[in-house]
This record gives C-alpha cells, structure tokens and sequence, in this order.
C-alpha cells in the first residue's frame, strides 16, 4: 500500500485535550432528543460534531449551539469544507475545539483513509507517525490516537442546502480564524440523522461572568475535598478557601482559566479545595497537566485569570 499523503501540522493557538473520549464517555451530556450522546453500534458516518463546554452553552435555555449546523474547513488543505450539526457537548474538550464524525473527517480530509483506521485516545502512535514512517506502518494493524487529527477553522452557518442535481457545487469557505481540531467518533446507537431544525445562537446579550485573578501554583494531591480519585494528567483544579469554603457546592463545577499575553484558553473542573494558608481569593491550585498547558512545571508559580461557566 502507498504511503498515506501527509497533512502539515502547525503549533495551535488553543490548547485542546483527549477529543474521542467525548463521544465514548459516559459523562457526556445529551442531545437536544434526550438521547445519550455516547453514539455508536451502527454504521453511522453523517456529518455531526460535538461541541465544547463552554462554546456549546446552556442546554437548558436558548443560549446553546445544540441543534445548529456549523461550517468546518482544512486550514492546511483549503480546498475541503464541510457541514456539520452540533448533536452534544464534548465535555473533555477545551475552548474552540470539536469532536467530529468519521463521515465529517473523511470530507475534511479525503485522501486520509479514517474508515479503515483504529483510534484509541491512548495510544503513542499519531497519525504524523503513521504517515511519516520510513518504513510503512501497516494500516490494518496500527492503533493510532485519536487527538489532534486535523487542523481546521469553523464557524456558525445555516444549515446546508443541498446541490442542483446537475452540479455539486464546491462549498464556500468559512470565514473564521479561530483555530481548533478534531478528532473521530464512534458510530451511535441509531441509525437515524439527527432534526436539521436549528437551535438558536447563543445570545450576545448574556451578563459577563465574574472574572477573578490570582496567583496559580501546581499541585500533587490525586483526592481531595470533593471525594473524587482523579489523575494529575486530568484538567482540574482546587480553588482558594475563601471562594470554595468548607462545603462541596463548587464541585464538579468548570471554570475557564487564561493567561495574560497568551491564546491558551483550558477549561477545568473543580475536584478540591486549596487552603487559605498557601491560597488567597482569586488563586488557584491546579494540576501538572493543566499547568504544563502554559509553562513547564519548574516555573512554579503563574499569574492566571479565570472565571466560572
């Protein structure tokens, strides 16, 4: 077999995680059907996405990008666009990042064979690996991880009308910078497409969160005040006791943490508390992989801002 074409890869302005955990988690939030969002068990391949948190919105009200379709280009091969319909929330995806169906990849990126692909979010081998090997990695037999696939640019859109039967027109391309990636998704329970009706756009009128600031230090505790065993590679965070308290309200909670100066923008949950005797309000205790998403970790000690969800 030829070798595969390689897709060049450029350093990304937003940070993103584990991508195809998002539709084989159990803790992944629903369709607008109700429906869990763990889809698979069939042949499935239409063009559906899942969204991160914070760009998905409140399921709840009609500040949600559940239902709507977006517009999803190849930043490194201009040429391929897509439609997609946002079905879920991916809840292991930071800001600006999707998780995509193999149907959707397999438009992004035609020359890359995704269908005959195994994807394992754990896996060493990237798909650069397996496209750059001096010696031909074989296809069939290769597990390949399933973060960082493709580098692409979205944006919000009506949904998609479809071609004159005479013509296939080529899609017009998206008019967004923001940079992201996706990754593939297992096929879902149902057999069915998902309702093209369109929720409506989050609203541009919604109240600013609080936004705190504070210093952020990392942290080696793997259990803390909300009872949960977790990993130092998971993204969370213990927040100051001035703003956490004694209690267990604020767990679960996720909040959005920036640097000044920087795009990284990473999306954390809220495990545990950081004593006022080493955290004042408005800092933060967070894990080695959260902090190694903005500097090494012999830095110590970042200036950070950050704010509720």
């Amino acid at each position: 077999m030829a070798p595969i074409p390689r897709i060049a890869a450029k350093p990304l302005s937003i940070i993103t995680g584990a991508l195809f955990t998002a539709f084989s988690s159990p803790s992944s939030s629903p369709p607008t059907n109700g429906a869990n969002a763990t889809l698979r068990g069939s042949d499935y391949t239409d063009n559906v996405a899942l969204m991160n948190p914070l760009q998905f919105g409140d399921i709840a009200s009609t500040n949600s990008t559940c239902g709507s379709w977006i517009q999803i280009q190849n930043r490194e091969n201009t040429e391929h666009s897509t439609f997609a319909q946002v079905v879920g929330v991916c809840d292991d995806c930071d800001y600006g990042s999707l998780d995509l169906s193999i149907g959707a990849l397999s438009e992004l990126a035609p020359e890359i064979p995704f269908e005959d692909m195994s994807f394992d979010k754990d896996s060493t081998n990237t798909i650069d690996d397996l496209m750059d090997s001096a010696e031909h990695m074989p296809l069939d037999s290769t597990v390949v991880s399933s973060k960082d696939l493709l580098n692409i640019v979205w944006s919000l859109s009506d949904a998609p009308q479809p071609p004159p039967a005479s013509h296939l027109g080529k899609q017009p391309a998206p008019t967004t910078t923001a940079t992201t990636t996706v990754s593939p998704s297992p096929s879902p329970s149902s057999s069915s497409s998902p309702s093209p009706s369109r929720a409506p756009k989050p609203s541009p009128t919604s109240e600013p969160k609080p936004q705190f600031s504070g210093r952020a230090t990392w942290y080696s505790d793997t259990h803390g005040q909300c009872e949960h065993t977790y990993s130092q590679s998971d993204m969370i965070v213990a927040i100051n006791e001035s703003q956490m308290g004694k209690g267990k309200d604020l767990c679960g909670k996720k909040i959005l943490v920036s640097k000044k100066g920087s795009n990284v923008k990473v999306v954390l949950t809220v495990v545990d508390m950081c004593p006022s005797a080493y955290c004042s309000r408005g800092s933060i205790d967070i894990s080695q992989g959260a902090f190694k998403k903005f500097a090494d970790l012999d830095v110590g000690v970042l200036d950070l801002q950050w704010s509720f969800l």
